[in-house]
């Protein structure tokens, strides 16, 4: 890891100028109240760092571009952009990473009609791909029941679960009979496994509206999770969300500002799903004045916007944001 800073020394952080800041952003006074009192929530616990992790895992799909739910913010589009790991290439799949250097796998793929990801059904052979290659191992869960989530225990180093906070959402968008209860179940049963959990928070999952977002970080306040993850929706072409807008600025804002609130001790991550371009831009350093504490490939300004509020960048390598440095 390195410390932002040519000369090497530690930043002092300029309270004055976050508040500047935030002050000077277009959004509702609230808003902004609950920003500033987020930031200084998060250097109780964080001090000046903040985490860039630059490299996250590499997914491989188990079941190449198939998926039974095709959800309408996705539509298999997600998946023609991971290894392919199905019928019986998975194995070499991750050894092709371990021989590149890489430090660990995310384990994904499509959903079966249930609402999981199917991995638990090659618990055994991942757990023997894991003894010989000595990767961490991540996977998409999806909805799970506990014999599942037994299953997983015997392999999985960090599960990532998306966590919905509306049964309106869950229907509409991802076509699933199921509700809420079903996700918090999911944090209970890999919970009880002992598994590591990183929820992931959607915001605009609901076509770029809030719909869920607070309920679903209440939800996960019953847990301990190793990380909360902020992830942000994105209209994706070709897709039936194609059209959405993207979730408004302020809305992401107000989600990590209650995220930092409800977790002020647990690392809270910018995943490294978001849109791209100007929104990126502007989305990160939002991010950044909210009290967020790590982010996944961050995007060029807010190197600057450390350096100006005085925030000690610790570059990661070779590691998802799900993880702390050293895991």
């Amino acid at each position: 890891m390195a410390t932002y800073g040519e000369s090497g020394e530690h930043a002092v952080l300029n309270i004055d100028r976050v508040q500047e800041k935030i002050e000077n952003l277009d959004f509702e006074k609230a808003t902004k109240k609950e920003m500033l009192k987020s930031f200084k929530l998060r250097l109780d616990t964080f001090s000046n760092d903040i985490l860039f992790f630059n490299e996250p895992f590499t997914p491989v799909s188990i079941t190449g571009t198939d998926c039974e739910l095709n959800c309408k913010h996705c539509e298999k589009h997600y998946l023609q952009h991971m290894l392919d790991g199905s019928g019986g290439k998975l194995e070499h799949a991750v050894r092709s990473l371990a021989k590149r250097g890489r430090s660990g796998v995310l384990i994904s793929g499509g959903s079966k009609l249930d609402g999981s990801v199917p991995t638990y059904e090659l618990s055994g052979r991942i757990r023997d791909i894991k003894d010989k290659t000595h990767l961490k191992m991540s996977a998409h869960t999806g909805i799970i029941n506990r014999q599942q989530a037994r299953s997983l225990s015997t392999w999985l180093d960090m599960a990532l679960v998306d966590c919905i906070g509306s049964d309106e959402t869950i229907s509409r968008i991802l076509g699933l009979p199921n509700t809420v209860s079903d996700y918090e179940d999911t944090l209970k049963f890999l919970t009880d496994e002992g598994i590591p959990i990183a929820p992931h928070i959607i915001v605009g999952l609901n076509d770029g509206m809030l719909d869920g977002e607070f309920e679903a970080i209440e939800m996960v306040k019953g847990y301990d999770p190793a990380v909360v993850v902020i992830v942000v929706f994105i209209p994706t072409k070709g897709t039936a969300g194609a059209g959405s807008q993207h979730p408004a600025l302020e809305d992401v804002a107000a989600v990590v500002a209650k995220a930092r609130q409800a977790f002020p001790k647990t690392p809270l991550s910018l995943s490294c799903v978001r849109p791209g371009g100007r929104y990126r831009t502007h989305l990160d350093e939002y991010a950044i004045l909210c009290g967020i504490d790590r982010i996944a490939v961050p995007s060029r300004s807010v190197y600057r916007l450390c350096g100006d509020i005085g925030l000690d960048i610790q570059e990661v390598g070779n590691m998802c944001c799900s993880y702390n440095p050293g895991d």
